[in-house]
């Protein structure tokens, strides 16, 4: 084929498990589902800043660029599927150990997240992205070795998408990103099924307040990436950020069971340790999660055919898991 013209939605996400972190692998990867690819932020340095040089007009001789010591993020965003890319991503963005598997991810109540330096053999830390179009006769892959993911979200609503759940990430590394493999990207599809909302079952819980009608909801977990020192291939050494953020939000039908929420979030002066936020599917491992404990940072009216209340929450330390999703 040549000169073929593609579509954003042509393109893949591959991801996978590093067994040394910050070395690429392009084999046996794992397909993610997205709406479309994103360009990664290359993030170059250059410097374009006229010298002593004659005239006013940049010198070929003052111009300088370094590809090689910077942080590389793309944003992804897609349909949840409960297998091993996906999982992937999540913990990551949790900070515990990749495993590969379909398996409960939790924040515990001691989180220190994962940190090392690249180029060593640490199988657990870092992972592989890979951008592909169909064709590498008209298109370059993006290889990004030695990948954190910096934030992950999870998203559903009521009457949009059929009430699928969205995942979206972002993902950054430390590494020098290859912009021309041409190698047959290829591993194994995501199969598991999408999950909706609604196969949710009664026990929605909010501010630990149980039955409420649930319209939407997103969770988000942020903990940005930090770099240091450098390397002939990028940074040296990887770690996070001192704060592993959670957050939610949650669209509640306003009636005589939720309206202590917005009375709650006004007078609020010690955290909600009972329950704040729990969403059971019908089936409990199908991406069942729950914040044991937490505070409100904001709770509103939302005017809509029906009112609802916009209810948003930070997640805290407790002294059990901060945060767990149920998938096995």
């Amino acid at each position: 084929m040549a000169n073929a013209a593609f579509s954003p939605k042509d393109f893949k996400a591959w991801v996978i498990e590093e067994t040394t972190t910050g070395t690429a692998i392009t084999t046996g990867m794992l397909q993610l589902d997205v709406d479309s690819v994103a360009m990664p932020s290359l993030n170059v340095g250059q410097n374009l800043t006229p010298r002593s040089s004659i005239g006013r007009v940049l010198h070929t001789n003052d111009f300088f660029q370094d590809n090689v010591v910077r942080a590389t993020e793309v944003s992804l965003s897609g349909t949840y599927h409960n297998d091993t890319g996906h999982i992937l991503l999540m913990q990551s963005a949790c900070g515990v150990a990749l495993a590969s598997t379909v398996a409960d991810v939790a924040i515990p109540t001691a989180s220190s997240t994962v940190s090392g330096k690249y180029k060593e053999e640490d199988g657990d830390k870092t992972f592989t992205l890979v951008l592909a179009p169909p064709d590498t006769d008209d298109g370059y892959n993006i290889v990004m070795p030695g990948c954190l993911c910096t934030s992950f979200s999870i998203s559903a609503e009521a009457g949009s998408d059929s009430g699928l759940y969205k995942w979206s990430a972002t993902i950054s590394s430390g590494q020098q990103p290859d912009t021309a493999n041409t190698a047959t990207e290829a591993g194994t599809v995501y199969s598991a099924a999408p999950y909706s909302i609604n196969t949710l079952t009664a026990a929605t819980t909010v501010n630990s307040i149980p039955s409420t009608i649930l319209s939407g909801f997103s969770v988000t977990i942020d903990s940005p990436a930090v770099y240091s020192g450098f390397s002939a291939t990028g940074y040296a050494a990887f770690a996070r950020a001192p704060e592993l953020s959670v957050t939610a939000t949650a669209k509640v039908k306003y009636d005589s069971v939720t309206r202590p929420i917005l009375n709650n979030f006004n007078t609020q002066s010690v955290a909600d340790e009972a329950g704040m936020f729990t969403m059971t599917q019908a089936t409990d491992t199908d991406c069942s999660i729950a914040i044991a404990g937490g505070v409100l940072t904001n709770v509103a009216l939302s005017e809509g055919d029906i009112m609802m209340l916009d209810v948003e929450i930070k997640a805290l330390n407790v002294g059990s898991d901060v945060i767990n999703f149920n998938l096995a």
